[in-house]
């Protein structure tokens, strides 16, 4: 499968605005919490390549492999953004060249510990223009701190995002189709990159459990919808809106406990009164 160079800049074009610091849609709003999900880059990078299915069943794929991702202190342990757009990409042209959904995952989330190095170096060099910025302020010139304060970060932002995907992407494809060539589906490689990336969406389920249960009984909510999903075969629509009843009679069983107790509390004070 071939990339064009109008869909490379393209793709470029959307990582610059889905990254961290992108000034875009919102910026981190719009673009970080929302364009650099794999689950709206898969849809649509999958939209310029002519390919949305396939766009959305790899980006469903590595969004479940990151869907537990934080960046507490702006601490980054793996690039989502090259993930989300390097590392779709290449997966959907690896599938679109016969491999597996599981492989594609694999590159993807190797794709995102390399991105690391984007990040890192762009924030290194966004201090230069915090120092410049500084400066500007101590003279009071005003128009120094708009351009060291956001023309010049988004200039290094765009030649940190947008100019390294355009390139991977537009030369990453002929590299993922030779890989493909030279390693087909049923050859070692590709059935360990497969049983790899098979096991990587469990380890970000995982993660994302061991972030939102409180106590090991909590657990029975999510052994139940799995149990419906891999015995009964009832799809993801349905397991959100059982999930949702769910939730209701949760929050109005604690809501209640919350008040009985308030109501207690006040009848001991007036007791003691």
């Amino acid at each position: 499968m071939e990339v064009s160079i109008f869909q490379a800049i393209l793709i470029g074009i959307l990582a610059y605005a889905g990254s961290l610091s992108g000034a875009l849609f919102l910026g981190t709003l719009g673009g970080w919490y929302i364009l650099s999900r794999p689950l709206v880059s898969g849809l649509l990078i999958g939209l310029i390549l002519g390919d949305i299915t396939t766009g959305i069943i790899v980006g469903v794929a590595i969004q479940v492999v990151f869907i537990a991702l934080v960046t507490p202190g702006g601490a980054m342990p793996q690039d989502l953004n090259a993930a989300a757009y390097i590392g779709v990409t290449l997966g959907i042209i690896s599938v679109k060249s016969g491999a597996t959904i599981e492989s594609a995952v694999a590159i993807a989330t190797a794709v995102g510990v390399v991105g690391t190095i984007f990040h890192n170096f762009m924030m290194i060099t966004n201090s230069f223009w915090n120092h410049r910025a500084l400066a500007s302020v101590e003279k009071g010139d005003s128009k120094g701190l708009f351009f060291n304060s956001l023309i010049g970060t988004q200039i290094t932002q765009i030649l940190l995002r947008a100019v390294p995907t355009a390139i991977i992407v537009y030369f990453g494809a002929g590299v993922a189709d030779k890989i493909i060539t030279m390693f087909p589906i049923d050859s070692f490689t590709m059935r360990a990159l497969s049983a790899l990336g098979g096991l990587l969406p469990a380890v970000g389920v995982a993660i994302l459990l061991k972030q939102v249960v409180k106590k090991n009984m909590e657990l029975i909510y999510f052994l139940f919808g799995f149990t419906l999903i891999a015995a009964f075969g009832i799809n993801m629509i349905s397991i959100a809106i059982v999930g949702a009843f769910f939730a209701f009679l949760h929050f109005n069983y604690s809501a209640t406990k919350v008040a009985v107790a308030s109501g207690g509390d006040a009848i001991d004070e007036e007791d003691d009164l």
